[in-house]
């Protein structure tokens, strides 16, 4: 129905809801101004307890790390020891090693004068049967005897001879252990680099012993290292 002021019924309800939102909607303004700052703060909560939970998950593992290192630490001081052990006795074999070498070196040094000295009286004979001088024979033998001579014959005698042959020196920490001792125990040796190979490593030098000079038969006598002729000069040089 239509009033006098042409306003009906159903306007004046849908003007009473409208208040009545009004009403609702200024009371819950102050509420809904709140949201933007409640959703900072639950956010803010939710990252505190996010990262203390990832603080207490990692010093958690923290110390299960450390103690399982000090559990482990304890037996480095046997293991350490095994390991010196080890070592000491690796120098030690080296060290027999090289003495066994340096015995064999003396011996077969002896056994080149020996040849040497044959070589000599044989071509000073043969020399003198020929009516020739015999002065200077004893220079050019020597130079197929002494040190080079010694050395090949030690290499006869254990063809590729290295001091670490046969061992693993594919693993670096293996061969950096191996050099080590190895410089440590025979330091005269080559370098790490060709103790790595199958090729020889040059064998240290040991001085031939020296020999009494031997009288020689005849009168035209071998010239000695000054090359003056005497009694004594068929010994040769000291090779």
């Amino acid at each position: 129905m239509v009033n006098g002021n042409g306003i009906d019924e159903s306007f004046n309800d849908r003007l009473r809801q409208a208040e009545s939102a009004e009403r609702e909607v200024q009371r819950l303004e102050p509420l809904a101004a709140e949201a933007p700052q409640l959703r900072l703060q639950k956010a803010k909560a939710q990252k505190e307890e996010e990262r203390k939970q990832a603080k207490d998950e990692s010093l958690y593992k923290a110390k299960n790390a450390v103690q399982t290192a000090s559990d482990k630490q304890n037996r480095v001081p046997d293991l350490l020891g095994q390991a010196a052990r080890t070592v000491i006795e690796l120098y030690t074999l080296l060290k027999e090693i090289d003495s066994s070498r340096r015995q064999a070196m003396e011996a077969l040094a002896v056994a080149d004068r020996v040849d040497y000295d044959i070589e000599l009286e044989e071509g000073e004979e043969h020399e003198r049967s020929l009516d020739r001088d015999t002065r200077g024979l004893a220079y050019a033998l020597a130079a197929r005897h002494g040190d080079t001579k010694v050395k090949q014959m030690l290499e006869e005698l254990d063809p590729e001879f290295t001091m670490l042959r046969g061992c693993n020196l594919d693993e670096p920490l293996y061969r950096d252990v191996a050099n080590f001792v190895v410089r440590h125990a025979v330091p005269q040796e080559a370098p790490p680099q060709a103790l790595m190979t199958k090729t020889p490593e040059p064998v240290p030098s040991v001085p031939v012993p020296p020999f009494p000079d031997q009288p020689s038969n005849g009168t035209n006598e071998a010239a000695g290292p000054d090359g003056a002729s005497g009694e004594n000069g068929a010994g040769g040089p000291n090779i």
